[in-house]
């Protein structure tokens, strides 16, 4: 197990080579420098442990930014196709996303639904 420059560390157990020392820190760097806009002295005032955490965190605002983008686009692709008027069925944005709305669809009663329009109502009156 060397980690000399440029060889290898180890091995995972599916047999692909782990990165070396080198590119390691060469992709905490560009991590660092590029994707969270780090000075130098702010990341070498990191942990590693910190610097990943924060490099998580940024992943998951990413995908969660795509997630809205698609839906949006979704959204209107929809609204475009229903308009056209030369579809047989209503085409929904959980349809063109692939995603199964039976599962969290649930029906409510008026009450409950005169219920959460009050609330709403009285959340933006405030």
């Amino acid at each position: 197990m060397s980690v000399g420059h440029g060889k290898k560390l180890t091995d995972d157990p599916e047999g692909t080579p782990v990165t070396t020392r080198t590119d390691f820190w060469q992709e905490v760097k560009e991590t660092a420098f590029g994707v969270l806009q780090l000075r130098p002295t702010e990341m070498w005032g990191l942990t590693l442990m910190e610097l990943i955490e924060m490099a998580e965190a940024q992943s998951k605002e990413t995908v969660t930014h795509y997630e809205i983008a698609y839906r949006r686009t979704a959204w209107l692709a929809a609204n475009l196709m229903n308009a056209a008027g030369t579809l047989k069925q209503p085409v929904t944005v959980d349809l063109l996303l692939g995603i199964d709305s039976t599962e969290d669809a649930r029906t409510i009663n008026e009450e409950e639904r005169t219920k959460a329009f009050r609330d709403l109502v009285e959340k933006f009156n405030q």
